[in-house]
């Protein structure tokens, strides 16, 4: 009999017609039966695994790929733990750090690029370029990149023209013509020629005019030997922040379509919820304009003439003096540090932004990178054009447009695009509709609303916008060629 049989007759009950007389049992036969008995009555509802139910046989298949034996990427999430070879490749790839695509679909990366792994990626995406730069790292574009001031140097303004400078050093008040003034000490400068006072500006406020060019001697003046404060600048721009924001972008875009609107908007917003890396963006918006725009000085009072008085009737700072030709120098440096060092901050808080994007909170920072990312685009519109104004080499105007085209913007507007698919398009907003996608915050739902009033009424316009081309004598041809991809969703 088998183990089986005899564990099944253990279990058995049995009724007798009559009392048999016990026959002698075996020692052995006696402790195995009881043994045996008591496992199974202890057992509860577990079966044996011998008596279980049989379990289907596990078939593993091996796909060769192709049938001529090429391997074939497969796309999608994976299953089960990963084989020793993807583990090692997967180490790889934490060293090489994802493309964007596959971090925002949480996909594999393979080398290469394109990215294998990315290259069927979701339609969303098509938009996003294949790279593994970090967006902290996408103002790349701007390495040794000096057109903002770069045109000063050549003035003459050297230490083998400079003999020396007077002992003495007094405070004027520097100014941008928007109601606030900056302290900086200066001193007399000796020069050996002194051509290099000059100083000339261009400016454009009719369209149907073209751009007229000033030129003026100024004072014999330099910046104190401590420089110009970088407090006391970062305090001056703080100052447009909190007064008088809108009348500086009203007065210095002097209407142009929609980004003089998109940024009141974003002043605006900031001024309701307080965010610190808004107000950075801000900043960066002004310390770029301000190292373009020309320096003035506040009136240092009747007693003090000073060379640089704008008589020209002509000119909309008529009246004004401008600021001694290396102090405007100095100015200009101190600012396009600034302006450089709030782009990077920007760019850091912009990629820790995206980082809840992955992890799965598509919307949870949404408003913030909208901001963030139309005023970044507003700022590198302004770059294309002053590098084409001010740069005389076509190749390397050419290469820093490229290269700010074909991966920063296309991740700024790509990535976006990406992340706001649960919401409607701007035209299509209804706060009444809408507004809890974005928790009813007031602030947003408001700007929400402008931002949908902006798109309506320059539909048309931005719709061509894409399309711009540099020209000289046109200060808003490159105006929204980016802003309006990121406002106007691709079909």
């Amino acid at each position: 009999m088998s183990m089986r049989d005899r564990t099944g007759t253990a279990s058995e009950t049995i009724t007798p017609t009559h009392t048999p007389t016990p026959m002698p049992m075996p020692t052995t036969t006696l402790m195995l039966t009881l043994m045996l008995t008591t496992t199974t009555q202890n057992s509860g509802q577990r079966r044996s695994p011998v008596t279980g139910k049989a379990t289907k046989a596990v078939i593993r298949r091996t796909s060769t790929g192709k049938k001529d034996g090429t391997e074939v990427k497969k796309v999608g999430r994976r299953k089960g733990p990963l084989l020793p070879e993807q583990r090692k490749q997967a180490s790889e790839i934490r060293k090489l750090r994802a493309c964007l695509r596959c971090k925002f679909l949480k996909k594999t990366c393979d080398k290469g690029e394109p990215c294998a792994g990315c290259q069927p990626s979701h339609a969303r995406l098509w938009q996003v370029p294949c790279t593994r730069i970090d967006i902290k790292d996408i103002g790349y574009f701007m390495k040794d990149w000096k057109a903002d001031y770069e045109r000063h140097l050549g003035r003459g303004v050297s230490v083998y023209n400079v003999k020396g400078f007077a002992q003495n050093e007094t405070v004027m008040w520097i100014t941008h013509g928007y109601g606030f003034a900056l302290p900086v000490y200066v001193r007399e400068v000796y020069v050996a020629d002194e051509s290099c006072f000059q100083v000339d500006w261009v400016e454009s406020c009719l369209t149907d005019q073209e751009p007229i060019d000033f030129e003026l001697r100024t004072e014999r003046l330099d910046v104190g030997a401590k420089g110009v404060s970088v407090e006391a600048l970062s305090d001056y721009l703080d100052k447009h922040i909190d007064g008088g924001f809108e009348d500086f972008i009203q007065d210095h875009f002097e209407g142009t379509p929609f980004i003089t609107e998109i940024l009141k908007t974003a002043h605006r917003y900031y001024v309701k919820e307080r965010m610190p890396v808004i107000r950075k963006a801000l900043k960066l918006v002004l310390a770029y304009n301000l190292t373009l725009h020309i320096t003035m000085v506040e009136n240092q009072g009747e007693e003090v003439p000073l060379d640089g008085q704008i008589d020209d009737e002509d000119s909309k700072f008529y009246g004004k003096t401008v600021a001694p030709v290396m102090i405007n120098f100095q100015i200009k440096c101190a600012m396009a540090d600034m302006w450089r060092e709030l782009q990077k901050e920007i760019l850091e808080e912009l990629s820790a932004l995206y980082s809840s994007v992955y992890s799965g909170e598509r919307l949870k920072n949404w408003p913030t990178i909208f901001m963030l990312a139309s005023i970044l685009l507003a700022v590198w519109e302004e770059m294309q054009f002053d590098c084409h104004y001010r740069v005389p080499d076509p190749a390397a105007v050419n290469k820093f447009c490229n290269d700010m085209e074909t991966t920063p913007v296309g991740v700024i507007v790509g990535l976006f695009h990406a992340i706001s698919q649960k919401l409607p398009a701007f035209m299509d907003w209804d706060t009444a509709k809408h507004g809890h996608l974005l928790n009813n915050n007031v602030a947003v739902c408001e700007a929400m609303t402008e931002v949908r009033q902006h798109v309506i009424k320059h539909e048309a316009y931005l719709r061509t916008r894409p399309d711009a081309s540099f020209d000289r004598n046109d200060f808003d041809c490159l105006s929204n060629k980016f802003l309006s991809k990121l406002v106007i969703r691709a079909n």
